[in-house]
């Protein structure tokens, strides 16, 4: 089984943790068991060391004693310092026998304590034999057997010496050899901890730092810095702040992706909704377009033929103006069926808001309201057809006029913006401060057939609607909460022409 990149980057650092952790733990085990190895190798074997030397100065400086009596006529004070050397000598050889080690070191204590006996019983038999008057039979003793047990017993405190110097190489070579292990065993953690450490950082590398700068490098070619000059790229040098500017940017595109399509389809299923109704409209509003042009010519007949009645003057008027009425429905429902096909030209877009603001100036006169336009300064060219924009901007100016009322105020404002796909727009802006839309009514303004007036056609801002999406611009509700609504045009700019 295959493993993926995160469990072998945690099986790596995993491993390179418990090396870690066991290397110390010998080594720390090792130091604790070779300081307690040196501290009891010191304490026993200095203490074992110095008894012997003890014990030989101990035997030595018993020596002469018995010479010097009887080189000095029997004086007895020579006799008076034997028996301490004696007792400090065997406190020396009770100690040399607590701090043995081995059976060697206790058998020569064994002889040296058994020969020393004899070299004492041999000693006191000198004195005695001096004291008894044979002095040459104590002198022969002396130079004989006392010596030579003295030297025996001299011989067997440089045994033990050298009994327990060997002990101490003996020690020393163990403990040396315990260090080489846990060196090699500390050597190896390390080794293998680097190894792993290596492994990791190859798998960094190979698996998250490489594929990494592989995004920033496609970041950078997505967002066109493809030249290598850092001072000019829009991405950070440091990766991974770039990788998550990146998906930033990336989950923006997405979220606008996601909101294009479902705008999307919403217009699809209300264009596969309205295909059918587009045709029965059209065929009905041209069933009814030509009885109505019939009626209109007879009514202005009749008008000639029996006018001169102000009462009856009237009623014709307002018949026409049902006539009217009905022939501009009937407009709305061929032009809703059957979309004219744009005449696309530059258009200065001052120019299109002059003119439409002459034709609908005369309705804000007569309800008393102000008008505040505003125009950006170096607004560019607009490509647009001129007569269908400008329908556009006398359906919004109209809703307007309703909604703001008597002498209410209406704002035209234009300004050059960017779209999101980079495009250059013109976007204007009509705003009043009428009493807004509901949160109801919002979201349904641009549904065909859908009306908030007793006399509309619910037509218009879905025809409004359409001729933007033709121009590849598009109409927007900006706002319309508490007071006032604000409706947004946005026209593609012309293309500017090469220098």
């Amino acid at each position: 089984m295959r493993l993926t990149l995160a469990k072998r980057v945690v099986v790596t650092v995993v491993g390179v943790i418990c090396l870690t952790v066991l290397s110390s733990m010998v080594a720390l085990l090792s130091s604790w068991h070779i300081g307690r190895s040196l501290h009891v190798t010191v304490s026993n074997n200095v203490s074992s060391v110095r008894a012997a030397e003890e014990l030989e100065i101990a035997l030595l400086e018993q020596r002469g004693f018995v010479s010097s009596y009887l080189l000095d006529d029997g004086n007895g004070q020579w006799l008076e310092g034997i028996e301490e050397k004696k007792q400090r000598f065997l406190e020396w050889l009770d100690e040399a026998r607590r701090s043995s080690h081995t059976d060697d070191e206790d058998r020569i204590l064994s002889d040296l304590w058994e020969v020393y006996q004899q070299y004492d019983t041999a000693r006191d038999k000198v004195v005695e034999l001096y004291d008894c008057g044979e002095a040459a039979a104590a002198e022969r003793l002396l130079l004989g057997k006392v010596n030579d047990l003295f030297s025996d017993a001299y011989d067997l405190c440089e045994r033990f010496i050298n009994a327990n110097h060997q002990y101490v190489a003996k020690t020393e070579d163990r403990v040396r050899s315990q260090i080489r292990q846990v060196t090699w065993a500390v050597a190896t953690c390390v080794l293998l901890t680097v190894g792993l450490g290596a492994a990791l950082l190859w798998l960094f590398f190979s698996g998250v730092f490489f594929p990494i700068r592989a995004m920033v490098a496609d970041a950078r070619r997505l967002v066109g810095d493809v030249d290598g000059d850092e001072k000019s790229n829009s991405l950070p040098t440091d990766e991974l702040r770039a990788v998550g500017i990146y998906l930033k940017n990336l989950m923006s595109d997405v979220a606008d992706a996601r909101t294009t399509l479902e705008h999307s389809r919403q217009e699809l299923r209300d264009a596969e909704k309205l295909a059918s109704v587009g045709r029965l409209a059209a065929g009905v509003a041209h069933e009814i377009r030509s009885p109505l042009t019939s009626m209109k010519m007879w009514l202005f007949s009749l008008q000639k033929e029996v006018g001169g009645d102000p009462a009856r003057d009237r009623k014709f008027e307002i018949v026409a103006e049902e006539v009217r009425r009905l022939e501009d429905i009937v407009r709305d429902f061929l032009e809703f069926s059957r979309p004219r096909e744009l005449n696309a030209r530059v258009l200065p877009i001052a120019a299109v808001l002059d003119r439409t603001l002459e034709l609908v100036g005369a309705r804000m006169v007569g309800r008393k309201i102000a008008l505040v336009r505003e125009d950006a300064a170096d607004l560019p060219p607009v490509l647009a057809d001129a007569e269908q924009l400008r329908q556009v901007l006398i359906n919004l100016l109209n809703n307007a006029v309703e909604a703001a009322g008597e002498r209410g105020r209406i704002r035209v404002a234009a300004t050059a913006e960017s779209a999101a796909d980079g495009r250059r727009m013109v976007v204007v802006r009509v705003s009043d401060d009428g009493p807004g839309m509901s949160n109801e009514v919002r979201p349904r303004i641009f549904e065909p057939f859908f009306t908030t007036r007793d006399d509309g056609t619910g037509l218009g801002l879905c025809i409004a609607a359409q001729i933007m999406a033709r121009h590849e611009g598009r109409l927007v509700l900006e706002s319309s909460a508490g007071a006032g609504t604000t409706f947004a045009i946005h026209i593609p700019a012309a293309p500017e022409e090469p220098a």
